[in-house]
């Protein structure tokens, strides 16, 4: 959690100024709200909002304007905040921050039932003595190893480095099975006022040789790892260097670590920005990878995630505000962020979103629209693509594309060339008035009822199809 930010970086919602132009992203204040904001929020309203007002009138594309798409959350995820997702079995469970960790399950990945929670007590026994002035477990992080699982928590204060990560385990998440008990194994790491590092946020990985190793993090220096004991859950003893996986030297802004293996990369996950302010979150989802656990891991463009790098996977737009603190839910080839956002319809309170993850040729990842229930993946051969789409990149809002049968991309202000190759949509922009030519390239739905992926210059594009 963080302690005081003066600047918010762009988020995907921002307007453009031309169809398919680019301009300097507007960034808003940190800390409290703007007054009429809030009491938008405390008078039942939202704030923020899909206004439009704000595109200059002589704008070529504003006739050519559209929604942005009906994005809502998985049923029954109110107030979840930094989802750990497992699956054990047929079903699902999202374990979250607060009320002593609760515990949902489910078994599509859109209807979810609250089943408890892991602390009935609301805090571990030791919580109190260690951590004055705790009032509940943050962002769980769970792991199957050693015949059970390990669930990593956070004790803390909100921007306070005092802090502590502590265990449970269980031998099954499934509240039905006559096993099923979770046991407190006390203290993992913690973290002091003289501490350069905040021990919350944990996160762990098995890596390709079989170690685990916990990360953790928030604001501060950074993301931190070290190695853990397989037998105990806790701190190895055998190898107790401390790694930097990412930091940002100016801005502090970043937390809520996640890292996965996918081929021959590790992918570390972070949560660049603001949480936890509603619909002035700025909160969103960034990227780096390395051949090694221990790193350095790198952006796309190179840059290291010690010196700030981080590749957008996903940012607010519409009503999605301040997107953040996931985990990557496997299933096969095919990977799921699980995270929460802001709901600028609801008030600002947190919901929970589940979002499959779209790879390019590089092998960077895309956050693409909600689980809907239909299958991830490419559409099928012989899909029809044409038609009109509600498109955008990151610094635009959407605007009206055809796609026609011909190979013609027509947008308001120009018109491109389009090519499909199973499972990447190509659109080869040419050059219009205050803006140079560009290539999109996006992955496709396996509905084919929507895309994501980047633009040549490396900004996010999300489309979804018109009526």
């Amino acid at each position: 959690m963080p302690p005081t930010s003066t600047d918010a970086p762009p988020s995907e919602f921002a307007p453009g100024v031309a169809c398919l132009g680019s301009r300097p992203l507007r960034r808003g204040r940190a800390g409290i709200p703007a007054v009429a904001c809030l009491a938008a929020v405390l008078l039942g309203g939202a704030c923020g909002g899909d206004d439009p007002a704000d595109v200059p009138e002589d704008d070529p594309c504003t006739a050519a304007q559209v929604s942005y798409p009906t994005i809502g959350s998985q049923d029954g995820t109110r107030y979840v905040r930094d989802p750990e997702a497992v699956r054990e079995g047929g079903s699902y469970y999202v374990f979250s921050t607060n009320d002593g960790i609760p515990i949902r399950r489910s078994s599509d990945l859109i209807h979810w039932t609250t089943l408890g929670r892991v602390f009935p007590n609301q805090l571990p026994s030791w919580a109190a003595g260690t951590i004055p002035g705790v009032q509940a477990p943050w962002a769980p992080a769970v792991a199957w190893f050693n015949g059970r699982y390990h669930l990593y928590y956070s004790l803390s204060t909100f921007g306070s480095p005092r802090s502590a990560i502590g265990l449970s385990t269980s031998p099954t998440l499934n509240p039905d099975s006559p096993d099923y008990a979770w046991t407190d194994r006390g203290k993992v790491l913690e973290s002091f006022a003289n501490s350069n590092y905040n021990a919350i946020d944990p996160a762990v990985i098995e890596d390709a040789e079989g170690g685990l190793w916990l990360a953790w993090g928030s604001w501060w220096d950074g993301i931190k790892m070290r190695a853990l004991d397989r037998q105990t859950g806790l701190l190895s003893t055998a190898n107790s260097q401390l790694y930097s996986l990412a930091r940002r030297p100016v801005e502090q802004a970043i937390e809520g670590a996640y890292l996965i293996r996918r081929g021959q990369f590790y992918y570390l996950f972070a949560s660049f920005d603001l949480c936890c302010q509603g619909v002035q979150s700025t909160y969103n989802v960034r990227v780096g990878r390395s051949t090694s656990v221990t790193g350095p891991y790198l952006d796309r463009d190179g840059v290291s995630l010690l010196s700030g790098g981080g590749t957008m996977v996903l940012a607010g737009y519409g009503r999605v505000r301040g997107p953040g603190h996931g985990s990557v839910l496997a299933l096969g080839n095919e990977y799921l962020l699980v995270h929460h956002y802001y709901d600028n319809l609801d008030q600002g309170n947190a919901h929970l979103q589940v979002r499959p993850l779209v790879w390019d040729d590089a092998g960077w990842p895309v956050a693409g629209e909600p689980y809907d229930g239909t299958p991830p993946g490419p559409p099928p051969p012989g899909a029809s693509l044409t038609g009109r789409w509600g498109y955008w990149a990151a610094d635009e809002y959407p605007r009206a594309v055809e796609l026609q049968a011909g190979g013609a991309a027509r947008a308001c202000d120009r018109t491109g060339i389009w090519s499909y190759v199973s499972p990447t949509l190509t659109i080869e922009w040419p050059a219009a008035a205050g803006t140079g030519a560009r290539t999109d390239r996006s992955t496709l739905s396996a509905s084919a009822g929507w895309l994501a992926g980047r633009t040549s210059d490396g900004r996010i594009i999300r489309g979804y199809r018109l009526p």
